[in-house]
């Protein structure tokens, strides 16, 4: 299963994708457009990533390329607010398993 069919069985999720101001580019604009993501996904620029500093997720000792760029990192939180679920990828070949996730929106309803 795929994480897409997931959020359709679960209609009052709601997405945040925080991209640190070097992730956003016309590319990325381009990339959520032709994939029709912008109507479940909130995405948010981090300026000077400060967020993804304070979440302990900045890449140490990055390429030029990715500086101000987090870890790949999963949060699922409930209506309250409240951490039910991280994930932080430091190799970003390696995906999380959409089971996961699904698992934990299972537990939420």
């Amino acid at each position: 299963m795929e994480l897409r069919e997931a959020f359709e069985s679960t209609p009052d999720l709601m997405i945040v994708w925080v991209m640190s101001e070097a992730q956003v580019n016309e590319r990325t604009r381009i990339f959520v457009d032709e994939l029709g993501l912008a109507e479940r996904v909130l995405f948010l620029s981090d300026p000077k990533s400060q967020l993804i500093r304070d979440l302990g997720i900045l890449k140490e000792n990055p390429e030029n390329i990715e500086k101000g760029v987090p870890h790949p990192t999963t949060l699922v939180l409930d209506e309250l607010g409240v951490v039910q679920f991280i994930d932080v990828r430091e190799n970003f070949h390696f995906w999380l398993d959409p089971a996961a996730v699904t698992d934990v929106l299972a537990r939420l309803e």
